[in-house]
């Protein structure tokens, strides 16, 4: 996580908290589960047999290829062998093209690789079973690169005569099944240098012609959909070898009626990898091989399954590069070059650098306390966003008033504001775990509205005690702000931050409810601990506010703009409203809105020139009137808890009539995990949005993507169903759903291919129109593939 979060690429700290959402803890189990199998259930003296390395990696997890690429490493072996036993070189299935953000190139391994080593026993063997020790590292990465290792070990007991029978037979047929084919009838190639001779410094070319059968196409290396499988070459790395990518030709661009523009290969094309020989490699001759992958169609429409060829060409010269045996021998540790006959190298051991993950993975490669650095740089983050950007900014000013204070106080402020700040985190992690956010409950955001008008009503002016010169000492210590002011505006400020960091919240929540709850604790407090930072700082050291103008009109007029900026922030938090209590329930919520505007007016009133027993009389009445109004409204006029439920029943059937997703031309319909699962079934391409309306991610995926014009278009072409599921209120149901998909919290969108109910294409938090199209493609590639099997 991680690959794609888009926006959270910008910021490593982010980048790392998506992937905590994916469980990349490095003190946790680990992410592949290795085993050392042999071929044969005894060893026969002189006869070889093999040995595989099977690697079972969790989802989403990869490891890498003989020649990783642009970042990673291979799998590397430290070996413990019987007296003049030897082994050959790692022996790898095809492997994939990765392509990371800024255009990193690996080439990959997932699923359950299996990898062989060939073994050959001396002619004559003493002991009546042989031990074989095998000290596996590999690199592993998903949004985070981790390194793992393995020890095995494993004793065969040595037969005196005949052939060895064989064991795990399934495990090697499917090995080699997955192993690139010497030949295929689709394809032929044909693999050439220029020059022929190599020497130290030379420049080169590798040179495949690839002939393909009559009759039949393939496509190109650059599809013209991202779901359609390219042609691809994959190339062996030596060492004092530098090889470029390969450059594939421009594909042959053929019409089609359901899937628009083809590019694709008929006949014979040339594939150019340029390289050049160093300086340091020693005489001798040098073997490159490689694998192509390809998926062969005929002209009728019909796709056969993707294949893999291998290749291999010898060049050199007296005064060229060298290789040597790739055996390794009894008792040796370590790895040698590749060998001349292998099919791929064990690289050597090494320790990923910076250079081999992408700088997203960085903070995963340092395991638990790597990411929770990254969690307090999360927090530390959510203070530069405009939603918290006014409390930061009442909370400065608050210290510029009070620089010429003593230390001690400033700092018992700010630490107060932590305190709150850590307080609300840990909160959030409680309410995470559960699958609840304070903004599902109807009270929770009525009574943040009236904070946030109450704050911004002060910042205005309507709060603004108008005192005579003769009373200004009076005013200084009136306006002194306390410890519980100072921990309640802490308290504020995350849920002001809602609306700016609600999808990255939600990858945090998500991940804490697969975590034990000590680990989801401390990820909180550390988020927690990087927001309230600044304030506590500042509290320490109020001379660092030195570079502001001195306290004067200026504040004045911040705090007015600062004031209308959290009368928007009020905006925000009753739209969610409409959901929770209905139309009506936000009407009478208003109305409550305009009591506390009334009563905050009657507090700006208090004059301290009038008598102790008049200002309580303007104060009295200012907490009765908002007393009474909330008691009248949610009491008797409008009751919150009937009300909610009823208003819930009636966002429902607003789904129904497309008036939550109103303006879009798209025909939403209730989501249902039954209706769902229907609309599968009966073979339709089924896009589903999990949305809610404090969410301002789904409301930007909702108008930057899924209601513009390409998209409706072309869910009609699919005669596609859509589903909206409305997450306000915390539903039950689709809480449910969001777990199963690794998530706490929305925006979620799904898309299932046709007859696929559990294997739903999983969006990105963060859509774009031309991402959306990609994976609709995906889904029309699949009912394609679907229709051609059941006409054939």
């Amino acid at each position: 996580m991680i690959k794609r979060i888009r926006g959270s690429v910008l910021l490593p700290c982010i980048a790392a908290m998506v992937a905590l959402s994916h469980g990349a803890v490095a003190f946790a189990a680990t992410k592949a589960k290795v085993s050392l199998l042999p071929s044969v259930e005894s060893v026969a003296p002189g006869q070889a047999f093999d040995l595989a390395f099977r690697f079972q990696l969790e989802s989403g997890w990869h490891i890498y290829w003989q020649n990783s690429g642009d970042s990673g490493l291979p799998p590397s072996v430290q070996w413990t062998l019987p007296s003049e036993f030897t082994v050959g070189e790692f022996q790898y299935p095809t492997p994939r093209r990765h392509v990371s953000p800024g255009d990193i190139i690996s080439n990959v391994l997932a699923g359950e690789p299996v990898l062989l080593v060939k073994v050959t026993p001396p002619a004559s063997v003493a002991e009546s079973a042989v031990k074989f020790g095998a000290a596996v590292s590999y690199l592993i990465c998903e949004k985070t690169c981790l390194r793992e290792d393995a020890t095995l070990s494993l004793e065969l007991p040595v037969q005196s005569s005949g052939p060895a029978k064989p064991a795990n037979a399934e495990v090697f047929d499917r090995a080699r099944r997955n192993m690139p084919k010497a030949n295929s009838k689709y394809v032929t190639v044909t693999p050439s240098l220029k020059p022929e001779q190599l020497s130290p410094e030379t420049k080169f070319e590798l040179i495949l012609t690839i002939d393909i059968a009559k009759e039949h196409h393939i496509q190109s290396n650059k599809p013209s959909m991202p779901t359609l499988i390219p042609s691809d070459l994959f190339v062996e790395r030596q060492e004092g070898i530098r090889l470029s990518r390969p450059i594939f030709p421009e594909g042959n661009i053929r019409p089609d009626k359901f899937l628009g523009k083809l590019s694709e290969y008929d006949g014979r094309i040339t594939v150019r990898v340029p390289g050049e020989v160093d300086v340091s490699r020693k005489a001798g001759s040098a073997r490159f091989a490689g694998v192509f992958t390809y998926q062969a169609c005929d002209e009728k429409g019909h796709c056969f399954q993707p294949d893999a060829v291998s290749f291999a060409v010898t060049g050199g010269s007296a005064e060229g590069i060298s290789t040597e045996d790739g055996a390794v021998a009894a008792g040796t540790l370590g790895t040698q070059p590749p060998s001349s006959t292998s099919a791929a190298s064990v690289a050597p051991v090494a320790q990923a650098t910076a250079s081999d993950v992408a700088p997203k993975d960085f903070f995963g490669r340092f395991g638990i306390i790597g990411l929770f650095v990254a969690c307090f740089l999360y927090g530390l983050f959510i203070n530069a966003t405009p939603c918290v950007l006014p409390l930061l900014s009442i909370k400065v000013l608050g210290f510029v008033e009070q620089a010429r204070e003593s230390r001690r106080r400033t700092l018992a402020l700010g630490l107060a504001f932590g305190a709150g700040v850590l307080v609300f985190f840990v909160v959030l992690g409680f309410l995470a775990a559960n699958g609840k956010n304070v903004l599902h409950f109807p009270s929770a955001v009525i009574g943040l509205s009236a904070v946030v008008l109450a704050m911004a009503l002060s910042l205005l002016g309507v709060f603004t005690l108008q005192v005579p010169a003769a009373a200004v000492t009076l005013e200084s210590h009136l306006h002194r702000e306390g410890l519980l002011a100072s921990f309640g505006k802490g308290a504020l400020a995350p849920v002001l931050g809602f609306a700016c960091t609600g999808p990255f919240l939600a990858a945090q929540w998500g991940w804490a409810t697969q975590q034990p709850p000590l680990i989801a604790l401390f990820a909180f407090l550390f988020a927690g601990l990087g927001m309230a930072s600044p304030y506590v700082l500042l509290g320490a050291n109020p001379n660092w506010l030195s570079f502001l103008p001195k306290p004067g009109q200026w504040m004045i007029t911040f705090e007015r703009i600062m004031g209308f900026l959290l009368l928007v922030m009020v905006v925000w938090f009753l739209h969610p409203l409409i959901t929770q209590i209905g139309v009506t329930g936000l009407e009478w919520t208003l109305a409550f809105l305009v009591m506390i505007g009334i009563g905050c007016y009657l507090l700006g009133k208090v004059d301290y020139t009038m008598t102790e027993g008049r200002r309580w009389c303007y104060r009295g009445g200012a907490g009765a009137i908002v007393l009474l109004a909330g008691a009248f409204i949610y009491g008797w006029a409008y009751p919150l808890g009937p009300a909610a439920e009823k208003a819930k029943a009636a966002s429902l059937d607003a789904f129904r009539c497309g008036e939550i997703m109103r303006g879009s031309e798209i025909a939403w319909q209730q989501w249902s995990a039954e209706a769902v699962e229907s609309a599968v079934q009966s073979g339709k391409v089924v896009f589903v949005d999990f949305t809610a309306a404090y969410c301002t991610v789904c409301k930007s995926n909702k108008y930057a993507a899924i209601d513009t014009t390409e998209v409706i278009d072309r869910l009609k072409a699919l005669q596609a169903a859509a589903f909206v599921g409305d997450f306000t209120t915390g539903d039950e149901a689709i809480f449910a759903e969001l777990q199963r998909h690794g998530r706490a919290g929305v925006p979620l969108n799904l898309i299932y291919p046709p007859g696929k109910p559990d294997a739903p294409i999983v969006l990105d938090p963060n859509l774009t129109k031309s991402y959306l199209l990609e994976k609709l493609d995906e889904a029309a590639v699949l009912r394609s593939a679907s229709s051609a099997s059941v006409g054939s």
